[in-house]
């Protein structure tokens, strides 16, 4: 049994009310109506229904949390479809929340045709697939050094012991015995640790299972996407992955292909913020008008995509308007790696020892040349990008912890709209080492800001689906870093640190030396590493040194 509370206008009843339903497993934190909220006190005036409904497992609701799973998502499906036969509704639903409740709205509209009556998702900073949200292609996600209690590392245990061992506040006869008699049982506990928390977590099948990305295309629901770029628990990659995966139906022809329409709305937030104020409220207001009455007001005729985007000095005052994700003329641009003494790109530094004075570039030629083409550093599983942003050079000599590369200065403007794509030829030391690149954006005074960061566990390099370790042997490791909006200012270098362990924000891996090739190495590579930029336009320049 799931426990729906439904908070609505009787006067508008004759006319049929749509519904506005929050499917959460949080409610126990909005104790005693939860109806009774600001979504409810918006739109119950203006003819719709307010709902909110416990998750499975959870609060008022019988049963197990199921993480995400098919139970889960089956009793979705019923609830949606019980609001729409309800006497007085018009048999049209939408989906609306943040987190965990933005995700049952994408985890429902994922079933497609089963659960027409579902007519649009609001979706703000929701999970599009499990397992990107416990692990960044294989490494667990942890901490991070923004914002300390929006990290989602107690995403299983904290429902698992917490949230799914809830009951209503109000007692409900045997329903309400049913719900204490669940909260003792184990209900996959056990295999939700063994899943979350796994040194070597290959894509297997509990987490196909929990992947709506996947079946993005099924989604006939208008979708409205909301995220923040700056989102440290339910990563950016969320929303603007799931965005790229639906289809739009085609309206020239008979078949439902797809979507009726769908809208990406990002801002510089961070977890389900940025989503209130001027420009939100009246796209929302519009969306749901357009969607669940009918109302012919051009909402899906508007801007597919509203960004608002970053520099050095911080978040853009305004949003851009723009016709897709990435943003139209995106383009990649390549920059090589090359591990350099002295060139007319960038100089050598002095360091004492062991530091030999080799610096890191970034350049726009690969370096062809047969020596001193291996860069190497060590790895401790202590380095942070923190740390190294303070101290790219490393305190005792480059290539301690970590190595350091930037470009000349900019000689214009320069936006990527994307994930840039660290494509390196490595040979690590220890089997379970990471790569944890990132994207830096270097002010002319030496400063730099992280743009971008990205996560691979080596183990993972050529898929998800199952461990593969190595060690001792030179392998290719492409780590696609998490997206961003991000314009560089001219004069501003491009930088970029390579380490295996970024603590702050992820539990490290195995410890060890990590080499990585900066041009040609005989048996390896012909030309060695690049950094790939999602460049809109597609062109870098550079000032002349």
């Amino acid at each position: 049994m799931i426990r729906v509370e439904v908070r609505r206008d009787p006067s508008f009843d004759a006319a049929k009310q749509p519904v506005i339903l929050t499917y959460s497993p949080d409610n126990s934190l909005s104790e005693p109506e939860t109806a009774d909220d600001s979504v409810g006190n918006r739109y119950v005036p203006r003819g719709y229904a307010r709902a909110v409904a416990d998750v499975l497992g959870t609060r008022g609701s019988t049963g197990c949390w199921d993480y995400g799973g098919a139970d889960e998502q089956q009793s979705g499906v019923d609830v949606v479809k019980y609001l729409a036969a309800l006497p007085w509704s018009n048999g049209k639903v939408a989906m609306i929340g943040g987190s965990y409740n933005g995700t049952t709205a994408t985890m429902v509209a994922a079933r497609g045709d089963a659960v027409p009556e579902l007519k649009a998702i609001v979706p703000i900073a929701g999970i599009s697939r499990w397992y990107g949200y416990a692990y960044g292609n294989g490494a667990r996600y942890f901490l991070n050094s923004q914002s300390a209690t929006d990290e989602g590392f107690d995403t299983p245990l904290a429902f698992d012991v917490g949230f799914a061992k809830t009951v209503a506040a109000d007692p409900m006869g045997q329903a309400f015995a049913d719900t204490v008699r669940a909260r003792a049982a184990e209900c996959g506990a056990v295999e939700h640790t063994e899943e979350g928390y796994s040194r070597n977590p290959d894509y297997d099948g509990f987490w196909l299972e929990r992947d709506y990305r996947k079946d993005a295309a099924d989604i006939r629901a208008a979708v409205l996407i909301a995220h923040g770029w700056q989102d440290y628990n339910v990563k950016q990659e969320e929303g603007t992955t799931l965005f790229e995966a639906i289809r739009v139906d085609n309206p020239s022809t008979s078949a439902v292909e797809g979507a009726p329409f769908k809208k990406l709305y990002l801002t510089q937030g961070t977890h389900s913020g940025g989503t209130r104020g001027d420009r939100w409220q009246p796209l929302l207001d519009r969306f749901l008008a357009a969607t669940l009455t009918g109302e012919d007001n051009g909402v899906e005729r508007e801007p597919v995509v509203l960004t608002q985007g970053r520099t050095f000095a911080g978040a853009d005052p305004t949003f851009r308007s723009e016709a897709s994700y990435p943003a139209p003329g995106t383009k990649e641009a390549n920059l090589w790696l090359r591990r350099t003494f002295d060139t007319d790109e960038i100089p050598g530094v002095t360091l004492p020892p062991p530091g030999t004075g080799e610096t890191g570039a970034l350049s726009s030629k690969p370096n062809n040349t047969t020596t001193d083409n291996v860069f190497t550093y060590v790895d401790t599983g202590l380095a942070t990008e923190e740390v190294s942003n303070r101290d790219p050079l490393n305190e005792f000599g480059h290539g301690y912890y970590s190595l350091y590369y930037k470009s000349l200065p900019l000689a214009a403007d320069t936006r990527i709209s994307g994930s840039a794509v660290l494509d390196a030829v490595v040979r690590n030391s220890t089997a379970g080492q990471h790569l944890t690149p990132v994207l830096l954006d270097v002010a002319p005074n030496g400063t730099a800001k992280t743009v971008e960061r990205g996560f691979l566990h080596l183990s993972y390099r050529n898929g998800l689906a199952r461990s593969q370790p190595t060690a001792g042997e030179w392998i290719d490791a492409d780590v696609e870093l998490l997206p961003q909006d991000y314009t560089f200012k001219a004069g501003h270098r491009i930088g970029l640190l390579v380490q295996s362990s970024n603590t702050v924000w992820a539990v490290p891996g195995a410890v060890g030396t990590m080499n990585i090739a900066n041009g040609r190495v005989p048996d390896a590579t012909r030309v060695g590493s690049k950094l790939t930029l999602p460049v809109v336009g597609g062109e870098l320049r550079f000032t002349k040194p």
